[in-house]
């Protein structure tokens, strides 16, 4: 994977992170999901969207550097990101099981990377503007 796909796969993590701490934030402060007009008037809840917009955007560019199979285990990151940052921001209890779990998808998705370089060394090179891998693509 290349640095540039890299940078953007982690982006893509940190927003989708932001968007779920947003989300609980506006849920705190009276966004109710069957009462429309709360969710209108709650910062936090556009936040929210914002950079889940933002996550969307960034997997894109993910999407046309790297194939899916390599990338689609980075999201999973989230489940490391969110419980950190919720226990920093909210202050929520990571129990011995959640760390053992986040360790094994932190784990989880080095060994799906490392597997990738060492199996094609040459996907770096990314996709044109059609997805196309090239002249076999």
């Amino acid at each position: 994977m290349s640095s540039s796909a890299l940078l953007f796969a982690l982006v893509t993590v940190v927003l989708n992170g932001s968007a779920q701490l947003l989300l609980r934030k506006a849920a705190l402060t009276g966004a109710i999901p069957t009462a429309p007009l709360t969710l209108l008037r709650n910062p936090w809840f556009f936040g929210g969207l914002v950079a889940y917009a933002g996550s969307v955007l960034s997997w894109l560019i993910v999407l046309r550097k790297v194939p899916l199979s390599v990338a689609a285990p980075f999201v999973a990151l989230v489940y490391v990101v969110v419980p950190l940052a919720s226990r920093a921001v909210f202050d929520e209890r990571i129990t011995t099981r959640m760390w053992t779990g986040m360790l094994l998808v932190a784990l989880g998705v080095t060994l799906v990377a490392k597997g990738a370089q060492e199996s094609s060394p040459s996907d770096d090179r990314g996709t044109d503007e059609r997805g196309s891998r090239g002249p076999t693509g």
